[in-house]
């Protein structure tokens, strides 16, 4: 029973048993009326007045309508509140209203838990699951949106195969740096320490320690490779400590920007930094070369 059905059927249980047994259960009910009996069964069936009792010039059992005080409109059982007359736009602002009075002078805690004591908040969560289970497959199921949903899984295919060829031209024009049968002992240096363990100045003894310590041959048994480049290391920092100050200046300077151009290739720090925007740039350029062909 959703929130709807539950309270207009409680609303009008109490409204029928109060009309039936109007003093049932009152040790003094031929002296007076329980107040709040009177303004439920009164907000249910205008023809009960105040007192509980039929109006003079009434018919009894006739079809009778009524409207909130000070308003001319009809009750709507599921808008009012039966306590206090007062009425809501929506049936849930009513629900809201009872919990939020409930245990007042004039919402008297036992009354207001049952009308709102056979109502589901929520629902079955199972049923609900399954109610949108059965309409997302009827939606589906439908020749418009299979074919909108078709166009989109192709834009997509053509967005992300876009976006690998952007990413693949962008690695290609990075350059493909490589060590040569002889090295200088710098640009090994550069080849093989991060930027930030370069030194400012030509490297010297010091630098070589750091060298030998990343090629050392005992903390790569599997790879071969590193007991050829430490021995390449070795002859070229011989030969380096041969040479004068200005000799290794000189190389220094020439085996950093060797060593540049053969990292960025074609692209710039610029590009690196803004790798983002241009492979947006490169996908977009991509999607309109292929919607020309």
């Amino acid at each position: 029973m959703d929130v709807d059905s539950a309270l207009a059927a409680n609303l009008a249980g109490i409204a029928t048993a109060q009309a039936m047994h109007p003093h049932h259960g009152h040790p003094h009910a031929h002296a007076h009326h329980h107040p709040h009996h009177v303004t439920m069964a009164a907000a249910i069936d205008p023809a009960i007045s105040l007192d509980g009792s039929a109006p003079q010039g009434g018919a009894q059992g006739g079809d009778v309508s009524g409207g909130v005080p000070g308003q001319g409109g009809e009750i709507d059982p599921k808008k009012t509140c039966v306590f206090c007359h007062k009425t809501f736009s929506h049936p849930g602002s009513l629900g809201r209203h009872l919990d939020l009075k409930r245990g007042t002078r004039l919402h008297p805690a036992d009354e207001v838990d049952q009308l709102r004591g056979d109502v589901k908040r929520r629902g079955d969560v199972v049923e609900i699951k399954a109610r949108r289970a059965r309409r997302a497959k009827e939606y589906n199921a439908r020749d418009d949106v299979k074919e909108r949903a078709k166009l989109r899984r192709k834009e997509k295919e053509r967005s992300m195969r876009s976006r690998e060829e952007a990413k693949v031209n962008f690695l290609n024009r990075l350059g493909m740096p490589a060590l040569h049968p002889h090295p200088s002992f710098p640009y090994m240096v550069l080849y093989f320490l991060p930027p930030s363990q370069w030194p400012h100045d030509p490297p010297t003894q010091e630098t070589y320690n750091q060298l030998t310590m990343i090629l050392d041959p005992s903390m790569h048994l599997e790879d071969e490779r590193y007991m050829d480049w430490s021995s390449k290391a070795k002859v070229a920092f011989e030969n380096w400590s041969v040479l004068n100050k200005g000799k290794r200046a000189e190389v220094w300077n020439r085996e950093q920007r060797s060593a540049a151009e053969a990292a960025l290739g074609t692209l710039t720090l610029f590009d690196l930094g803004c790798r983002e925007e241009w492979l947006n740039n490169e996908e977009k350029r991509i999607l309109e070369m292929e919607s020309l062909m």
